[in-house]
């Protein structure tokens, strides 16, 4: 009997997958800001037969963690449900040498080990525009810094008719190795 072309076990893959989802960053706000082209926010997405679906991004924080740390930087991470709204899907390698298994461990463990709460969530020059004031860190700084802990490099990336802020300014390396930085 042949397995339908739609079917769950043809999705399904041993080896880990990584995908740079992108959507218009701030949401319905971002669609009528000004200039264009407009901002991604990024998501990575590893999905594989075993683990499912695991989405890493860094978010800025509202009243979850009180009011002094509102408006900073944390990891949010989910898991079996995709992001919606994507616009760009940008797929992903492991550096030369590091298994699929071993980079998304890896991944998986230096987002749990960034220093949430401790870095102010930042927006570009002018609101929206093509790139972060120096020292200044958005959720593409968080998601650059993350892969550049792990990759020795930030992958360079292509998207056209959007801009993606941040994503030249990663987040230093010491974020995301459980230091206290305070």
């Amino acid at each position: 009997m042949a397995a339908e072309t739609n079917s769950v076990g043809r999705a399904q893959h041993s080896e880990p997958n990584f995908t740079l989802f992108g959507r218009i960053a701030a949401g319905g706000a971002g669609k009528v800001s000004w200039p264009d082209p407009p901002d991604l926010h990024f998501s990575l997405v590893i999905t594989d037969a075993y683990s499912g679906i695991t989405v890493i991004d860094g978010q800025p924080t509202m009243l979850e963690a009180g009011f002094r740390n509102l408006g900073l930087i944390k990891t949010n991470s989910y898991t079996n449900a995709l992001p919606s709204d994507v616009v760009v899907r940008i797929p992903l390698q492991p550096p030369e040498g590091m298994s699929r298994q071993e980079f998304a461990r890896r991944l998986i463990e230096r987002s749990r080990n960034f220093s949430s709460y401790v870095a102010p969530y930042s927006l570009p020059r002018n609101v929206r525009g093509s790139q972060m004031r120096p020292g200044e860190y958005n959720s593409s700084s968080y998601l650059a810094g993350l892969l550049k802990s792990v990759m020795g490099h930030v992958p360079l990336i292509s998207t056209p008719r959007y801009q993606a802020p941040g994503w030249e300014t990663p987040m230093p390396g010491h974020f995301f190795k459980g230091e206290a930085i305070r």
